[in-house]
């Protein structure tokens, strides 16, 4: 049996490493590194793929959320409502720009940010809401949308996690829209690890909106339309060619890498059905889920600090996608002296398996049997 991987970007590369390697040396042939007709052709294809007026990429996704936050002429002390479970990506963006993240619980099901919540922490300086579709499926966008427009704020959704997923955009209709282009603003990572990953870092960032656009291009590019030309203070955050002509391939097979995913969190869930100490992931109705984490909860009566050494002395690698929720980190605890108690017990009880699109049967049974034999 080949080797478990989390993710396993080798495997990947070696089943598509003619294409990747001729759209590297295509761009390695042509000169132009930075910017260029690779990056023009990439933005196109991804607002093609995702119905977005406009893209925007940039060097990562952390980046992406601060130019987005940046382009929207927030003030310092403005707040931002977030999620107390996510990547500190999220949270930090908000805070590098001088504005007051505003920590909400997540619902017990799905580990996304409770819209329910939000109407008991809105004042009068809350500015936007930025739901994060963690793990690969989308927030409740129609009752965030709701309140957002209810009270005049801005939507930045973090879809780092979930490109490709869709979900329905209003109560009244079938109508789906890709996550990211929902709100004012969306946001995703390339990393290498990502549902659509690159070999290095990248981002990208979604509007509908043409002024917005501009001044995020404005902001991303030094704050200059025209070459030395500095209009505002601007920052270097930008993809390169290298990385464009690479996700311009793997963005003809995201779908079907989405489904692989799908595929094997299917056999898990079959799988761990009848385990009582597993509760596996539970996916909206509303939304797709792209499964870029197969994350589950453990029994309270599960160590979790034994159950992955268990696994890892059998071969199989799982990671804590979080340890500590952000509203609990050193670095971001002054802003919130509230429990959030669904937070605080997931960050204890949840574990997440391997899944990427390069599993076969024989590693998705291995790592089934091992875990249901562990009790």
């Amino acid at each position: 049996m080949k080797k478990i991987q989390m993710v396993d970007v080798v495997s990947q590369y070696e089943r598509y490493k003619s294409e990747i390697d001729a759209s590297i040396l295509s761009v390695l042939k042509s000169g132009i590194y930075i910017q260029g007709p690779e990056v023009e052709k990439f933005e196109l294809l991804l607002s093609n793929y995702l119905h977005s007026k406009y893209t925007i990429s940039c060097a990562n996704g952390t980046d992406a959320l601060y130019l987005a936050l940046r382009s929207l002429n927030l003030q310092p002390g403005d707040e931002v409502i977030v999620p107390a479970f996510t990547f500190v990506s999220t949270v930090e963006a908000v805070c590098l720009l001088g504005l007051k993240p505003i920590f909400i619980d997540v619902d017990s099901d799905t580990f996304l940010l409770n819209p329910n919540l939000i109407q008991d922490v809105l004042s009068n300086r809350t500015r936007a809401i930025l739901p994060v579709h963690l793990f690969g499926q989308c927030c409740d966008m129609v009752l965030i949308q709701e309140i957002a427009n209810q009270n005049n704020l801005f939507i930045i959704e973090d879809a780092a996690q979930s490109i490709g997923a869709k979900c329905h955009i209003n109560s009244k209709s079938l109508t789906k829209k890709f996550s990211g282009t929902i709100g004012h603003i969306g946001i995703t990572s390339f990393y290498p690890s990502k549902n659509l990953g690159c070999f290095g870092d990248g981002g990208a960032i979604f509007t509908q909106d043409q002024k917005i656009s501009q001044q995020i291009r404005l902001l991303a590019n030094h704050g200059q339309k025209q070459k030395y030309h500095h209009d505002i203070i601007g920052l270097n955050s930008r993809l390169d060619a290298v990385q464009a002509s690479i996700l311009s391939f793997k963005l003809s097979l995201l779908d079907h890498f989405n489904k692989k995913r799908n595929k094997v969190a299917e056999f898990y869930n079959k799988y761990f059905n009848d385990v009582t100490w597993i509760k596996t992931p539970v996916k909206r109705d509303d939304s797709d889920h792209v499964y870029h984490q197969y994350s589950i909860m453990l029994s309270p009566k599960i160590d979790r600090e034994k159950l992955q050494s268990y696994l890892f002395k059998k071969g199989i690698p799982t990671m804590i996608y979080y340890p500590i929720p952000l509203h609990k980190q050193k670095a971001y605890r002054h802003y919130s002296n509230k429990s959030l108690p669904i937070a605080e017990k997931v960050s204890k009880q949840i574990i997440s398996l391997p899944i990427h699109p390069e599993m076969d049967l024989q590693q998705m049974e291995f790592i089934g049997k091992k875990i249901k034999n562990y009790i």
